[in-house]
């Protein structure tokens, strides 16, 4: 992929560059998880994170709130660190109100990013852009098994059509991750699907997990 000149990182943590803004360098050891952070990190996507920061750099700093001294944004980025053996990472710091205003950033920074979705005909076409100039897919945060499923979600659409692309859009799906379950549904009624589930759910992450799986009937 093509870029201009020579860059220069901000910084260098334990020999890994630092590209993303940051308050200061911090020891690991120093950093504190939240206690009530609700997110788990599966050894697979802490392996994710490592290969990427280990390739990449620091793109995103470890938030910590100076009201707690815990972190808001940043449990993996600090497993990933621990899983590379490094000492040191960056940190940015921020002054949050009251505990309920941290709490809530804490769980948004998960949750906001969970409720997104996907538009599988893009993204395959970014993979495969990528994997043509030599990046290796797991950088981009898929391995091989997540990459067959994107591959297959984009691969099933129906192969008659008058070749203007609006017809065949009406075969495909979208695929959609709520929580620890990946769906697809068909394109034409994912938009209600959605407003649907989210309806149900009222905001409430385990009532639209819920949700999805009586609708997937799981």
């Amino acid at each position: 992929m093509s870029g201009g000149g020579e860059a220069t990182a901000k910084a260098l943590a334990d020999g890994v560059q630092v590209w993303c803004q940051h308050e200061r360098l911090m020891a690991v050891e120093e950093l504190r998880a939240n206690p009530r952070n609700p997110n788990t990190h599966p050894a697979s996507q802490i392996e994710l994170l490592a290969r990427n920061i280990q390739h990449f750099g620091w793109r995103h700093p470890i938030t910590v709130s100076r009201r707690s001294g815990c972190i808001v944004a940043g449990h993996g980025r600090l497993m990933a660190a621990q899983h590379l053996g490094l000492r040191i990472v960056p940190v940015d710091t921020q002054d949050f109100a009251s505990d309920s205003d941290e709490l809530a950033v804490l769980v948004a920074d998960n949750r906001l990013a969970e409720i997104s979705v996907v538009d599988s005909a893009q993204l395959s076409q970014l993979v495969g852009e990528l994997q043509a100039e030599g990046v290796d897919a797991i950088l981009a945060g898929f391995d091989a098994p997540a990459l067959e499923d994107l591959l297959a979600g984009v691969g099933g659409g129906d192969e008659e059509g008058d070749g203007d692309g609006e017809d065949d859009a009406e075969g495909k799906d979208e695929c959609i991750s709520v929580g620890d379950i990946r769906f697809r549904v068909p394109h034409d009624t994912f938009d209600s699907w959605r407003q649907d589930l989210v309806r149900q759910a009222g905001g409430d992450e385990d009532a639209l997990q819920n949700a999805v799986r009586r609708r997937l009937r799981i």
